[in-house]
């Protein structure tokens, strides 16, 4: 269902609503050149602490116009008590790694299929969000028959390699002083507290740093043990970003380890730091929310994807990125 229709830096882009098996209604924003919405399918997904918006930040610079304008069907989903999903985040809403992985994104890949029939497509995220798309796409792998790839910026499953900084700030902040005013509230106050950009479920938010604090990749709802199926599995070309300055949630040793724990596929690992093609050493959020983004490692991005799709049967070459010096990509290891 449509709801709404704006432009945004001369991009058009539709408010959907999407039902998920158990009942949840998911806003999703999808950006394209035009009103046909006919280009290559790309699904982007948020993370933990954080809303869609992240791939459309206010100053229109962000990933998902860029790509649009680019030739693409992007669509941006809020998971559900995130954004103008369903339920809203409420005191004691309980929300799951499973839910997310089992019902949201299922209803998210049908929507592509259903809006592209045939077409490949290519899923890119953000953080924790690469996490549960990846967990979703081994649950459900009958999706990754058509996938083109998968782009992640900053994600990881779990770390291996210990710092003071990230005892700082997992140990101490998040598993210390956001779970308890989190008790308080009933739910995670990130914005308040400078830790995200959207209040988050404790729930949600205790799933994840299970798995992120090196877990083991199982169900924590129903056991499903997602690194046996994984095993079994023909993974898609994956390009793994991260900031220099990523220290904690996306640092360089937990990035390439995701990678690896994903088994024998193409993967590109690439490091954006200043003096490799990137105007700066990025972070964690502002290597999709700096307007410089756009120029530094975007247009990578976009090349990326076009090469991909090229192997595709039956996709269409997209239009090339033109290659100016600060166009180059950045560092590759």
């Amino acid at each position: 269902m449509i709801d709404e229709t704006f432009d945004q830096s001369g991009i058009l882009s539709v408010a959907m609503r999407v039902t998920t098996a158990d009942g949840e209604t998911l806003h999703v924003q999808r950006f394209s050149a035009t009103a046909e919405a006919s280009g290559p399918p790309l699904l982007l997904m948020h993370g933990l602490a954080e809303d869609g918006r992240v791939f459309y930040p206010s100053h229109g610079l962000g990933l998902a116009p860029f790509l649009a304008a680019a030739g693409y069907s992007v669509y941006v989903p809020d998971l559900r008590g995130h954004g103008h999903s369903t339920p809203a985040l409420e005191p004691g809403l309980v929300i799951t790694q499973n839910a997310l992985i089992c019902n949201d994104l299922p209803a998210l890949f049908e929507l592509l299929s259903a809006s592209h029939a045939g077409q490949a497509w290519a899923g890119l995220a953000h953080g924790v969000g690469g996490l549960w798309l990846t967990s979703a796409l081994i649950r459900q792998p009958q999706w990754l028959a058509n996938s083109a790839g998968l782009v992640h910026f900053a994600t990881r499953r779990a770390s291996v390699a210990a710092s003071w900084r990230k005892r700082l700030v997992i140990n101490w902040l998040w598993q210390g002083v956001v779970t308890r005013f989190s008790r308080i509230k009933g739910y995670v106050p990130a914005v308040a507290l400078g830790a995200g950009t959207s209040n988050e479920s404790c729930q949600l938010q205790a799933d994840a740093l299970d798995w992120l604090q090196g877990g083991a990749w199982r169900d924590l709802t129903d056991g499903f043990d997602y690194a046996d199926a994984l095993a079994t599995l023909n993974w898609p070309p994956g390009l793994y970003l991260t900031g220099k300055a990523d220290r904690i949630m996306g640092a360089v040793a937990d990035v390439k380890a995701f990678a690896r724990e994903l088994g024998r596929h193409d993967a590109q690992i690439v490091v954006l730091e200043q003096g490799s093609g990137c105007s700066r050493n990025y972070g964690h959020n502002d290597l999709l929310g700096h307007q410089q983004a756009a120029v530094d490692h975007f247009p990578l991005v976009q090349e990326w994807l076009r090469q991909q799709y090229n192997k595709v049967q039956g996709v269409r070459a997209l239009h090339r990125p033109d290659n100016r010096e600060e166009d180059r990509p950045c560092t590759t290891s």
